[in-house]
């Protein structure tokens, strides 16, 4: 259950400020894990690839 902290110096306030926002879920999570695994891996595949690419051009 997340818990967010609000500002309420003003008795009548109408809109209430968010000051620290809510965590992250773990669906969330797990889908930013996910992401930052793909450009991982393909920053290690884009590079290889193309020297293969090279390699094959020159040889």
């Amino acid at each position: 259950m997340a818990v967010r902290i609000f500002e309420a110096s003003e008795s009548q306030s109408a809109r209430l400020t968010v000051l620290e926002p809510a965590p992250l879920r773990r669906q969330d999570v797990r889908r930013l894990k996910q992401r930052y695994a793909i450009v991982g891996v393909a920053s290690l595949a884009v590079p290889f690839a193309a020297a293969l690419v090279v390699l094959g051009v020159v040889h």
